[in-house]
């Protein structure tokens, strides 16, 4: 009868420390899923398009920009707006130099169709985050409307960019369009003209109207424009035209914009310009 309560003893024992062993097992295989997990989420969002990752101008650029406390027409690339950084993770930038595709780098997305479409005149572009300019040595930082955006994309009518969609999980655009203020004041009568057309596998999102770099001799605010991506997008086009009147001083420009992704918590965004939603046309 001992006999059988040691044995008993012993079989509980050894139930109970193969018990703790699978336990054992089974958290390791636990915490190495997380820990994978968390390693796969890291590299795919953590890696927000940083403007230090990108090719840019160094120094003040050709027409220096000017922080001023009321922006004034006669004065080119003054502003008393910021839009900065949008430093959330998840968040990818257009670029046009320093990104990647189709998956982006720390920079940005760059597009896919050949550099020679990208700009009507002025061509190649050499930097990140810069306006066109008088051409290849004379760039500068991105100013429309009295507005400072540290983030976007410099040309000149008529210019086309595709990017590639499939690199990750796209779910919005956001960003603003008009004319660079390097042509104040009243470059070509008005500082220039471009309407801006965006579709996502060939269907148009947004289209503007013509944007002028001025108006009633004032100047124009740049225009926010967003719309949402569908799941299955592949690329994005976007077409800096050139307003129905010639290339005649088209400095196109786009201010911070961006591909938002589903990492990103909707959340506004600080230094918003105003929206004027009546000048946009908009196709969902």
């Amino acid at each position: 009868m001992c006999s059988l309560k040691i044995e008993t003893y012993l079989q509980f024992i050894s139930f109970i420390n193969r018990t703790k062993i699978w336990r054992l097992i089974t958290l390791k295989i636990i915490n190495i899923f997380i820990l994978t997990t968390l390693l796969i989420i890291g590299l795919t969002f953590n890696l927000y398009a940083a403007k230090s990752d990108c090719t840019n101008l160094e120094g003040d650029g050709a027409v220096p920009i000017t922080k001023v406390g009321s922006e004034d027409l006669d004065t080119p690339n003054d502003y008393d707006e910021v839009v900065e950084e949008d430093t959330r993770d998840g968040v990818v930038y257009l670029a046009v130099v320093g990104g990647n595709q189709p998956t982006p780098n720390e920079c940005g997305l760059i597009p896919k169709n050949p550099a020679g479409e990208w700009t009507g005149w002025g061509g190649p572009l050499n930097f990140d985050n810069v306006t066109i300019g008088e051409g290849a040595t004379t760039r500068n930082h991105i100013v429309i409307g009295g507005t400072y955006f540290e983030r976007g994309i410099g040309a000149h009518s008529v210019g086309t960019f595709v990017y590639d969609l499939t690199g990750a999980d796209y779910v919005r655009f956001e960003g603003y369009a008009g004319m660079s203020d390097e042509k104040d004041p009243g470059g070509c009568g008005h500082g220039g003209s471009s309407h801006f057309t965006f579709s996502v596998d060939g269907s148009d999102k947004v289209t503007t109207e013509t944007l002028t770099g001025s108006a009633d001799g004032e100047n124009v605010e740049p225009f926010k424009v967003e719309f949402d991506i569908p799941g299955d997008a592949k690329e994005l086009t976007i077409v800096m035209g050139d307003g129905g009147d010639g290339l005649g001083c088209d400095h196109s420009s786009l201010g911070d914009a961006k591909l938002i992704t589903s990492a990103v918590v909707a959340v506004d965004p600080a230094n918003k310009v105003s929206t004027t939603w009546g000048s946009i046309k908009a196709s969902y």
